[in-house]
């Protein structure tokens, strides 16, 4: 119950500024931080801390030290399983229930101006890097008007950090106190602060990364070169990661971090294996005073496929995975391996709009591809071509529904027309959609063909190692190739699906159905096309971001563009939510991407041994579970 009122207590000061100290005043580690501070290796725990560290209300109960959370990877660029383990740390954070709360967290509160132009974060004094060097104001500072300006480094701007196109600037009031200010008003900086892209701004230590920027370091070009690197570019990034997403972000072991771990064995091509150590300097403790994380680390098999994840997880190696295995068709064979393998599933709420998305592209290179995709009459034809029931049945046996990519019923942001039209199964009426937008023609196969003859052929390409979205493409194509479109699939490397796409190269993406709630007006990418992975028109996306390859969208995106400013010139949660549906109406107008069905109830394998994992804890991208659900208090013990 003191947990509880201590939680709050802190989540009301973040609202009024007051500081909030920690209700323990003698502090505990682990025994073999013990050891080293007895060998002078280390400082006292007292010592590593902030004044005042942040008291972690705990799942269950106060855990014990030791021990190893052990999971698999799948490919050399699976890195955001990373991030979603041990990289949420930003300075306000969403409550573990995704309430809509927002809570301290490296920062001890914020004060925001009237006019949302304007934000004040006061930090934790005494609180240190991974390494042992203090984060200050200078380190937020650094990203802010270092970092995230320089073209070389960032060619497009963060879109959540830009007010009519210009960075904020961030002043330094004293070590442990940044205002960051805007030229106009950003009313969803705050949300998108405690949100995954929040955590851009305490990545990197101005102490460690400043030295590989000429800006800072005359000899940075030559630490480049004696480094094998093309120049300082290439070496800061592999240096400090850069951006939160860049594989490069877990292959230096020097690279200070204020996460419960820090890498020890980097996730670098042929790696075998990534390992994560404690860091000795994390800042936060448990309702008794010890310091967290309780597990020593992190132990993750790098794969070749997600057979292989599924064999380690009903083998009982793996004590913690939702990513890549947590889908229903393998809730059979994890049941029946239960009991020997040491383990159960519990749930996970699945923050998605949708299971997938079909993106066409409608800015595809090839001038008539471009045109017949960016028919909304080929798509919906394409949408009601598919047996949904059947493909449902199939992959998800028969436990969800049909539905296109929409926010979720239960949140401020439904919209039913956006969420369920164009489901029925309708194949006569897409064979004469199709016939009347002058793809009537057939060869000798039976295929369409195209205004200019040729055949109407394209590929769908989506990354291997991801759930299993290659079965439900293959249902699909054949649905396609029934009413006469010669559709087919490709499985492809993640590093070679992102490269094609992001090239505007592909013909259609599938990808996830993203935008359950918040998230949706956080990162609305299925919505409306604000960014590269708006994967149905990624040239209106890059000329969103002011990106090279960015190309003049239509009329209806420039409005829901308009729509999105005025959502982030206000702090009016109404007046939000009535913008925003105004923009969702415009995306069912528009119809950007086909889905199938609600996204399926999603579960992840934990062995029974381990301890403080929250249950029904959501998913998402901008809530990256399970970091924000306090990873570092999970312990293990019989």
């Amino acid at each position: 119950m003191k947990t509880r009122k201590l939680l709050a207590t802190v989540a009301l000061a973040a609202l009024v500024g007051m500081p909030v100290m920690a209700i323990a005043q003698d502090y505990h580690q682990a025994p073999q931080l013990d050891a080293l501070v007895k060998e002078g290796k280390l400082p006292p725990v007292e010592k590593r801390l902030p004044e005042n560290p942040r008291v972690e209300d705990m799942v269950d109960r106060v855990g014990v030290y030791g021990g190893y959370q052990t999971g698999g990877l799948v490919g050399g660029n699976d890195r955001n399983a990373l991030a979603k383990l041990t990289g949420y740390e930003p300075l306000m954070a969403w409550d573990r229930e995704w309430s809509g709360k927002i809570i301290p967290n490296v920062a001890t509160s914020y004060k925001a101006s009237d006019d949302a132009t304007t934000f004040t974060f006061e930090l934790r004094k005494g609180m240190k890097w991974s390494n042992g060097m203090d984060f200050t104001a200078e380190d937020i500072a650094f990203m802010v008007n270092d970092v995230l300006p320089d073209d070389k480094l960032f060619p497009a701007k963060p879109a959540w950090m830009l007010v009519g196109g210009k960075l904020p600037v961030a002043t330094v009031n004293s070590p442990t106190s940044v205002t960051i200010k805007f030229s106009g008003p950003n009313g969803l900086f705050i949300m998108n602060v405690a949100g995954v892209f929040g955590t851009q701004l305490t990545l990197m230590s101005k102490q460690y990364c400043s030295q590989f920027m000429p800006k800072f370091n005359p000899d940075a070009e030559k630490l480049a070169k004696d480094a094998g690197d093309a120049g300082w570019v290439e070496h800061l990034t592999n240096k400090c990661g850069l951006e939160i997403e860049q594989a490069q972000r877990w292959r230096n072991p020097d690279m200070p971090v204020l996460g419960p771990w820090k890498i020890k064995d980097p996730y670098v091509s042929g790696a075998t294996q990534v390992t994560f150590e404690r860091n000795p300097y994390y800042w936060k403790v448990d309702p008794s005073g010890n310091q967290l994380p309780y597990l020593d680390g992190a132990r993750y098999s790098v794969n070749s496929d997600v057979q292989t994840v599924l064999l380690a997880a009903i083998a009982g190696k793996i004590n913690y995975q939702e990513r890549h295995i947590g889908v229903n068709q393998n809730r059979p064979v994890l049941n029946d391996g239960a009991d020997k393998g040491g383990y159960e599933l519990i749930d996970r709420i699945t923050g998605q709009g949708a299971d997938t998305s079909f993106a066409f592209n409608m800015t595809h290179k090839d001038p008539e591809m471009r045109k017949i995709f960016g028919n909304k009459d080929f798509r919906v034809a394409m949408s009601i071509a598919i047996d949904r029931k059947s493909v449902i049945d199939a992959i998800y046996l028969g436990l969800t529904q049909p539905k296109q990519v929409a926010p979720n019923e239960n949140t401020l942001y439904a919209n039913d027309r956006l969420a369920h039209q164009y489901l029925d199964y309708d194949p006569d009426k897409a064979n004469k959609l199709l016939d009347s937008i002058g793809l009537d023609k057939k060869d000798a196969d039976g295929f369409r063909l195209r205004p200019d003859g040729k055949r109407l052929t394209f590929t769908v390409i989506t990354p291997a190692a991801l759930s299993n979205w290659g079965d439900v493409a293959e249902l699909v194509i054949r649905y396609w190739q029934a009413v006469g479109v010669d559709a087919r699939f490709q499985s492809m490397d993640r590093t070679r699906f992102y490269e094609v796409k992001n090239n505007n190269d592909h013909d259609v993406a599938l990808w996830t159905g993203e935008g359950y709630g918040v998230d949706a007006l956080l990162d609305p990418r299925l919505y409306m096309p604000v960014s590269i992975e708006s994967n149905y028109a990624v040239a209106w996306g890059k000329a969103y971001l002011k990106m090279q390859g960015g190309e003049e969208p239509p009329e209806p995106v420039k409005k829901q563009w308009d729509l999105y400013n005025q959502i982030k010139g206000t702090t009016d949660q109404t007046k939000q939510t009535a913008l925003f549906q105004q923009i969702l109406d415009i995306a069912a107008d528009q119809f950007y991407t086909i889905a199938i069905s609600t996204p399926p109830a999603g579960f992840a394998v934990k062995a029974k041994n381990l301890h403080n994992v929250m249950n029904n804890a959501p998913t998402s991208w901008v809530y990256p579970s399970p970091a924000p659900s306090n990873t570092e208090q999970w312990f293990i013990q019989n």
